[in-house]
């Protein structure tokens, strides 16, 4: 069951990122003009990212419980191939695609966009958080309900008591 109620949670959030995510290119390619198409995308993007941050958050949560259940992680892990992919398509080639724009219209302050390296570390810095997350949970549930021991196998010798029966 938290199986499918995660699965649930992260198509719904897979959806809604794609449309948050689209809010802002769709700006980035008004012929408006340039300072209403540099605030607009400001704004849808700050929302993409809000919810990125947000809908990652309540999917961990949601995979702890998974891994809490099932004692399985894949859940965890989802999460972050969640958090990396529409990270790498934020920073990557959204925040690009904006700094070009800035570029082109003279808003930009620098030569170089750090938007790349930036999501490349939050990348990585969310893989520690998983991982860590994973071991305490993990640990936690070993220490709460260990897991079965299997049966030791008989002993060869069987009493004469026990022959006779």
């Amino acid at each position: 069951m938290w199986n499918r109620i995660y699965l649930i949670i992260l198509a719904a959030a897979i959806l809604a990122m794609g449309v948050l995510l689209y809010f802002p290119f769709s700006w980035l390619q008004s012929i408006g003009a340039p300072a209403t198409v540099r605030d607009n995308y400001l704004y849808y993007s700050n929302i993409s990212w809000m919810f990125l941050l947000v809908s990652s958050l309540i999917l961990l949560i949601a995979g702890n419980v998974v891994l809490w259940k099932t004692r399985r992680s894949w859940a965890m892990w989802t999460t972050l191939l969640y958090f990396a992919v529409f990270m790498v398509a934020q920073t990557f080639w959204l925040e690009n695609s904006f700094f070009r724009f800035k570029q082109e219209n003279n808003f930009a302050s620098g030569a170089v966009s750090w938007s790349p390296i930036s999501g490349a570390v939050l990348i990585a810095l969310a893989a520690v958080i998983v991982f860590f997350n994973q071991y305490l949970v993990k640990r936690l549930l070993d220490k709460t309900y260990p897991p079965t021991q299997p049966v030791e196998s008989l002993p060869e010798e069987v009493s004469a008591n026990e022959k006779n029966i």
